[in-house]
């Protein structure tokens, strides 16, 4: 892992007294999963009360796992990724951590530097299917304190229909999405969807960022946790954006853009291309079919293959209940509540899922063909314990070369000077 030279834990060290109004605890006059029933506190961003595939997959898991083990009790809370940083750090030192939660990969190591986890239990290492090493999900110690719930990276959307009107060819490089972008703007549409926001973390900017900074092969941080890549194949991230911004590829709204005005964009005919999570294929491709995906455009230097992305499940800290949220946590990344969450569009992360009965059938052809594009573009690596550092300085600095008609360099240095304050 890497270790910024400070540690987030400090950063909320004046909170620890801080008891979260409507955070459900760990409460310790339960007995443990030997001794007799257990209720499990769960935060996850999905509301299952909401009629989507994804939500109503989480909903039978959960009734499932409840059904297989009547002695454990789920207490489902729905928490936004947001409203998880912010409240994890302070509800485990107030002693109020969830017994599980859900938690984004790029994010792990900024919460357990927080003190937010508690180690997995010696039952986890004997899990050896995963698609992915999950060796990048530890805490300071380099204890384990994360699994692989669902997988994803990043994918190249585009839409058919306006590169047909344009005449363009589906582009295969930056400097063919630039061209395209330009050409796209010139006929009134948003040639290439992004944005600038820091809503939703900064989500989209950042996770392009991540991606192509693992296409062209280039760290974000050096080993003592400072960023360190202007000056590097970084800089050509910049000078994409700044492209499109001169060639007119970029949205007029671009500042205040985020993930779900592009996807909205896209859905409704509006964004010709989009760098965007792979878990994004089902829905946009069902909701406009002239949707296409494919591998991302190769970079001056480096090829397709982006970062591997998702969303994990770990122990709160403090848990009273170790046994049953490892089994809970067990049953959520296995085979039969793998299959069940495929059908909501989510790529598992254990290779035996895969040989459930719903694999074969043909409902599940599209999810099979995102799992074998993120196996064979997307790699795993380490993230610093301050990965919204990260994306807040990439808005930041997005926002200026915008604005202000900042250069792609300038850019990139701001990003770096930004996270490093």
């Amino acid at each position: 892992m890497i270790t910024k030279r400070w540690s987030y834990a400090t950063a909320v060290a004046a909170a620890t007294a801080v008891v979260l109004a409507g955070c459900s605890a760990s409460s310790s006059s339960e007995p443990s999963a030997s001794d007799g029933p257990v209720t499990l506190t769960y935060w996850d961003f999905l509301d299952p009360s909401q009629d989507n595939p994804r939500s109503n997959a989480l909903e039978e898991n959960i009734a499932n796992f409840e059904a297989a083990n009547p002695d454990i009790t789920i207490d489902l809370s729905v928490v936004s990724l947001g409203d998880m940083l912010n409240r994890l750090p302070q509800s485990a030192a107030a002693g109020q951590a969830p017994d599980v939660f859900k938690m984004f990969t790029p994010t792990v190591p900024q919460m357990a530097a927080a003190g937010a986890y508690s180690p997995l239990p010696e039952a986890a290492s004997e899990i050896t299917d995963w698609l992915r090493p999950p060796s990048n999900l530890v805490g300071p110690d380099g204890q384990q304190v994360a699994v692989p719930y669902e997988y994803r990276t990043c994918a190249f959307y585009y839409n058919q229909k306006i590169l047909d009107q344009i005449g363009a060819e589906v582009p295969t490089t930056y400097e063919d999405v630039v061209d395209v972008a330009g050409k796209a703007g010139a006929a009134g549409f948003t040639g290439f969807g992004t944005g600038f926001s820091d809503t939703d973390n900064s989500a989209i900017i950042s996770t392009f960022f991540d991606c192509f900074m693992s296409q062209v092969g280039e760290p974000i941080w050096n080993d003592d946790g400072e960023a360190e890549f202007a000056g590097t194949a970084a800089d050509e991230f910049g000078q994409i954006l700044a492209d499109l911004r001169d060639s007119g590829g970029l949205g007029t709204s671009v500042v205040s853009d985020s993930y779900s005005t592009v996807t909205d964009g896209l859905t409704n005919g509006t964004v010709a291309m989009a760098v965007l999570g792979s878990e994004r294929v089902i829905t946009l491709t069902g909701a406009n079919p002239d949707i296409k995906w494919g591998p991302l455009p190769e970079p001056t230097s480096g090829g397709t293959t982006g970062a591997t992305l998702g969303w994990t499940l770990g122990i709160g800290a403090g848990t009273d209940h170790t046994d049953a949220a490892w089994k809970f946590i067990e049953y959520m990344t296995g085979a039969e509540a793998g299959a069940v969450m495929a059908t909501g569009g989510e790529i598992p992360t254990r290779a035996s899922t895969y040989d459930a009965e719903y694999f074969s059938t043909p409902e599940a052809e599209t999810v099979k063909t995102v799992a074998d594009y993120v196996e064979s573009n997307s790699e795993p690596h380490t993230y610093s314990d301050d990965w919204i550092g990260v994306a807040s300085g990439l808005s930041a600095a997005g926002q200026s070369l915008y604005l202000n008609k900042t250069s792609g360099s300038e850019f990139i240095t701001a990003a770096q000077d930004a996270i490093n304050e």
